[in-house]
């Protein structure tokens, strides 16, 4: 018999944020008849100042929990299915998020050794004497971060063709002047660490009007002089009338659903870490597979 599963959280702010969305999340998982073991990771927006969780609700036919990662505090709906799967199920996930524009803001708290390092796909040391180079003549660590920014911005062309972008391989964004968000954000990530500026990746789902979401968005929070800046150099790229604008802010017109690169899974999972997730993660057997059908729905919800 098919089970419905709630969970919810309730927060109480005085902060008004400037947009609720309800996001629904479709996650279609084949059969899978000769299994032993069906593990499945959902991963589930993130809170910080500018995004809250004000209500999780949960269909599964199978239990699951509610697991956070102790690297970047991302969470996960982990649902376990032992033994086989002769049809297909679906589970059903609706959050509540209020997001809130970024504007540049004094940090209250010290910013995490992990936002200074190398990622597989960022190799902080290799770019130390291109960032020297970019950055030189500027003093501050703000000043370094806006060089970087015009830096990406100017030579970097939002560009899909071929092969190669999306991986947010640093290396390779740097060499081919091209790609998408991700490649546009890798390139600035390693800019800015090799400067000593620490920086996060974070990525999710654009907003543009309600129904389905097709594909997704990423964006960086740099840290300079112990303040917080939204950092959006592809939208800058694709739109020269907001260049200023996407140097120190990021609108609210996107739901943010995990931090970082190189994700471990809260239980760990048994493939390589993740170069980066914003929909769901399946293991057969403990082997990753490729067998699930994930749909976002988005809808603006009255203040």
């Amino acid at each position: 018999m098919r089970r419905l599963l709630l969970a919810a959280l309730l927060l109480f702010t005085s902060q008004a944020f400037g947009a609720t969305y309800q996001l629904t999340e479709e996650v279609d998982i084949k059969p899978q008849p000769d299994a032993k073991l069906i593990e499945v990771w959902v991963p589930i927006p993130y809170e910080n100042p500018w995004q809250k969780i004000k209500s999780i609700k949960v269909e599964s036919p199978f239990p699951y929990l509610l697991q956070e990662e102790e690297e970047y505090g991302n969470r996960f709906l982990y649902i376990r299915k032992e033994g086989g799967l002769k049809e297909p199920v679906r589970v059903r996930v609706e959050v509540v998020v209020e997001r809130d524009e970024l504007k540049p803001v004094k940090r209250a708290s010290s910013v995490p050794l992990r936002y200074y390092l190398s990622d597989r796909l960022v190799p902080v040391e290799k770019f130390k004497k291109m960032a020297k180079k970019v950055t030189a003549g500027k003093r501050t660590a703000v000043e370094k971060l806006r060089a970087i920014y015009d830096y990406v911005v100017a030579n970097m062309k939002y560009d899909k063709s071929g092969k190669g972008w999306g991986r947010g391989d640093a290396i390779w964004a740097c060499d081919a002047k091209r790609g998408n968000c991700t490649d546009f954000h890798s390139l600035f990530i390693a800019l800015s660490r090799a400067s000593g500026i620490p920086a996060l990746f974070e990525i999710g789902l654009p907003v543009n009007g309600d129904g389905e979401v097709k594909g997704y968005h990423c964006w960086v929070l740099a840290f300079p002089d112990g303040y917080t800046y939204g950092i959006d150099a592809s939208e800058a790229a694709k739109h020269p009338e907001k260049r200023e604008y996407f140097f120190g802010h990021l609108c609210d017109k996107r739901i943010g659903i995990t931090r970082g690169r190189d994700i471990l899974l809260n239980p760990p999972q048994h493939g390589s870490r993740l170069n980066y997730l914003y929909k769901p993660y399946e293991e057969v057997d403990l082997t990753p597979v490729d067998g699930l059908n994930v749909r976002f729905y988005l809808r603006e919800l009255s203040p």
